[in-house]
C-alpha cells in the first residue's frame, strides 16, 4: 500500500527536512517576523467560517459549502500555527509540512513530553486536516450536489475541536 507524502513525514525526518528545505528555497515557505497580528487574523477567520458553517447547515440544501468552510476553518487555524512559529504559507502541502514538522511529537521522552505539554499536535489533529482537505476538495470540485448533512456536521465538529485545540497550544505558547 503506498502512502501519502505526509506519512513519509512523519516517520522520516530526513525526508521532511529536505522537503522542507526544498519549500523555503522555492518560497512556499515564508519567515515571518510580524507574527501576532498573523495568528490573531487567521484565527478570527477561522472563527467566522465555523460561524459560517453552522448557519449553512441550517439551510439543509448547501452542505457541500459546509464542507468547504469548516475545512478553511481548520487551515486557518493551522495557518495561525504556522505564524506561531514564524512562517507563513499559501500552500496547503506545505502547511501540512509545518504543522508536522513544529508541532507533531514522535520521539520524546515523557519528561520531554511534558516540557513541551500542550505544544504538540497528536496524529489524529493531522489526520483531521488531511480529511477535511479532502473532503473540502470532492466538495468543491465535483459536480456533485447533494452532500450528507451527517457528513458536515462530523466535520464541523471535527473543525471545531481542530481549532480549540489550536487556540489551546497558542496560548500556552504566547
Amino acid at each position: 500500500m503506498n502512502k501519502d507524502f505526509w506519512e513519509l513525514w512523519i516517520e522520516d525526518d530526513k525526508v521532511m527536512g529536505d522537503d522542507f528545505q526544498k519549500y523555503i528555497k522555492s518560497k512556499k515557505i515564508k519567515i515571518e517576523t510580524e507574527k501576532e497580528e498573523l495568528i490573531k487574523g487567521h484565527l478570527d477567520k477561522a472563527d467566522h467560517n465555523l460561524k459560517f458553517v453552522k448557519s449553512t447547515l441550517e439551510l439543509k440544501e448547501f452542505n457541500d459549502w459546509a464542507i468547504v468552510s469548516a475545512y478553511y476553518s481548520i487551515y486557518h487555524a493551522s495557518l495561525a500555527l504556522c505564524a506561531l512559529k514564524g512562517y507563513s504559507t499559501k500552500d496547503h502541502s506545505a502547511t501540512l509540512l509545518i504543522l508536522i514538522k513544529e508541532f507533531y511529537i514522535k520521539h520524546l521522552s515523557k519528561e520531554e513530553i511534558d516540557i513541551v505539554g500542550n505544544s504538540s499536535i497528536e496524529k489524529e489533529e493531522v489526520l483531521h486536516y488531511v480529511e477535511a482537505r479532502n473532503k473540502r476538495s470532492r466538495a468543491s470540485y465535483s459536480t456533485d450536489i447533494v452532500f450528507d448533512k451527517n457528513e458536515a456536521e462530523k466535520l464541523r465538529l471535527k473543525a471545531i475541536s481542530f481549532v480549540n485545540t489550536v487556540k489551546n497550544i497558542i496560548d500556552t505558547s504566547t
